[in-house]
């Protein structure tokens, strides 16, 4: 019994970060994919993009993105939902000197999801676009997104997210972060992604469903619903949006608890995603999505039967753990961390871990259904 608490666990946390890359990777090898037939595609386009309490930023971005837009060589508008903003967001927005901007306020907070819907509802584009406020877009991501489209079988695209290097325990989550976008590449390369960078992403307006109010991950219901639906949702990475990580390590670690929690949400909000006969992408979101949330649980169990049994394996895998849990302590530490790779892959990994041991914890007491509140940036608008 001591030794299956060792293997199963142990198996779960080799194939969440290895065994499923490699899956993907032999799949790619044996099943060839039908290329995306990418080309120019004329069409029109609505550009959705949610706010609350962004005055500062939200008239740059507006502007912004209407010019994307028009780079783009497609009619359509950018539709600003601000979210029941306290701060005069509307205004800012309405004020950006931009004519096909549009502004609609929403009477109450209703989080993200509610107000993505609300905006989606009063777009004309065939094609919609979602978008953030932080971040910052090439000038040909609206061409390249819509490319895709050309291809019937595409119903959605996610773009490239391209966060700035950081230094610390964060420099560790920019490693995972280029991580998790390599297994985009490999889903999408394969058939489908389960989920898409909800600050640079597309779908067509008439395969995107309302999303129910107080749901987290937008990003991922909506993608799910076009994958059920027949349709494959494909990663870009010539379409760049660039970002910044948090100034601190805690928010990262409080958007990580959150992201993670809205996982567990979405089960219940949409349990047909765990039907492999009804999900097309059932490998990707029960690999990706799900097997995430059993590992720091597969952890302690691998520590606990290791620290029990005898035996060589069982010591060495002991005392690895160890390792890793010193170099996560020491990766901790700042300026430590600004000099070892491994002492920064280290923290992040511990740190993500945690991340998404808590947020069963914070799913559980329901506060994963709050409204949506972003974490406050320090600093101005990412570099291109």
């Amino acid at each position: 019994m001591r030794e299956l608490l060792f293997y199963i666990p142990a198996a779960m946390v080799f194939y969440g970060y290895a065994g499923y890359p490699l899956l993907l990777l032999a799949l790619r090898r044996v099943h060839k994919p039908q290329p995306i037939r990418r080309s120019a595609y004329q069409t029109s386009a609505t550009i959705v993009m949610s706010a609350r309490n962004e005055a500062g930023s939200i008239a740059r971005r507006a502007l912004e993105l209407a010019g994307v837009l028009e780079s783009a060589g497609v009619s359509g508008d950018v539709i600003v939902v601000s979210d029941a903003s306290t701060d005069g967001t509307a205004a800012a927005a309405s004020a950006c000197g931009a004519a096909n901007v549009r502004v609609v306020e929403m009477p109450y907070h209703s989080g993200k999801a509610a107000a993505l819907s609300a905006g989606c509802k009063l777009a004309t584009g065939d094609v919609l676009i979602f978008a953030d406020c932080r971040q910052r877009w090439a000038p040909d991501a609206v061409a390249r997104l819509l490319e895709n489209f050309a291809d019937p079988t595409v119903g959605a695209v996610s773009g490239e997210l391209v966060i700035a290097p950081a230094n610390g325990v964060l420099k560790g989550v920019g490693l995972y972060w280029r991580y998790e976008k390599w297994l985009r590449r490999l889903e999408s390369e394969v058939h489908s992604i389960a989920g898409v960078s909800g600050s640079i992403c597309a779908v067509r307006r008439s395969l995107f469903c309302p999303i129910p109010a107080g749901t987290l991950l937008d990003d991922v219901y909506w993608p799910l619903r076009v994958a059920m639906a027949g349709y494959r949702v494909v990663h870009d990475g010539r379409a760049i949006a660039h970002d910044v990580h948090p100034d601190r390590p805690r928010d990262e670690f409080r958007r990580k608890v959150r992201t993670l929690s809205g996982n567990f949400q979405l089960v219940i909000k949409l349990p047909s995603a765990l039907l492999p006969w009804r999900n097309p992408v059932w490998i990707q979101f029960v690999s990706h999505k799900l097997l995430r949330l059993v590992v720091p649980w597969a952890l302690v169990a691998v520590l606990i039967a290791s620290a029990l049994l005898t035996g060589p394996i069982y010591k060495t895998a002991f005392w690895s753990q160890m390792v890793l849990y010193v170099a996560a302590a020491s990766g901790s530490w700042k300026k430590l961390a600004a000099r070892s790779r491994v002492s920064s892959a280290a923290a992040s990994f511990v740190m993500l871990n945690a991340a998404a041991w808590l947020a069963f914890w914070v799913w559980l007491s329901g506060r994963a259904t709050r409204s949506w509140v972003p974490v406050t940036y320090d600093h101005g608008a990412p570099p291109r």
